[in-house]
């Protein structure tokens, strides 16, 4: 199962992430490290993974912060960016965050596992720059026919390493 598992793991990672979308992400998160803006973040459910990297990794930028502090969201001016991520494109809670967030003229980046289910409102309505991981289903089959290995989370954060180091390209080009 493991191996299973990794190969189509690797075939995910090698075929999701679209580079002129992701160049998007990085540039729209990058004017607010190069101005005198912050990046809040927030990871909602699984996704929180993504914020804790953000935070507190090894690699992180000094300015980015939580959005979310103590049930409170941070104070953000038209020179900050939020970065989002989340499981489903139509989660409610999630989309009335982002307009708030839009009612207040911040600009978003929003990362999503899974946009499949067509509802009335989606995340690609309402944020600038979507990253569509593209995974709908959990990787490895069972014996029962059932699949598990769902790698949301594992996803998300491959696509933040991957943001994260075109940042650091991009920064390295305004020095």
């Amino acid at each position: 199962m493991q191996k299973m598992f990794t190969t189509q793991l690797i075939g995910l990672m090698n075929n999701t992430l679209d580079e002129n979308i992701m160049e998007d992400a990085a540039r729209l998160l990058s004017q607010a490290l190069i101005g005198d803006g912050n990046v809040y973040i927030y990871g909602k459910d699984e996704m929180a993974a993504v914020a804790a990297e953000a935070l507190y990794g090894k690699e992180k930028f000094e300015n980015i912060k939580p959005l979310l502090e103590k049930g409170k969201m941070a104070k953000l001016t038209a020179a900050d960016r939020v970065l989002l991520v989340a499981r489903y494109s139509h989660d409610r809670e999630m989309l009335k965050l982002i307009e708030h967030l839009s009612e207040q003229g911040v600009l978003i980046v929003g990362i999503i596992a899974q946009s499949t289910e067509v509802h009335e409102k989606q995340w690609s309505d309402c944020v600038d720059v979507l990253i569509d991981l593209n995974v709908s289903n959990s990787l490895v089959p069972t014996d029962s026919g059932e699949r598990i290995g769902y790698p949301a989370s594992l996803m998300a954060l491959y696509t933040y390493f991957c943001l994260h180091l075109l940042i650091v390209d991009f920064l390295s080009e305004y020095e």
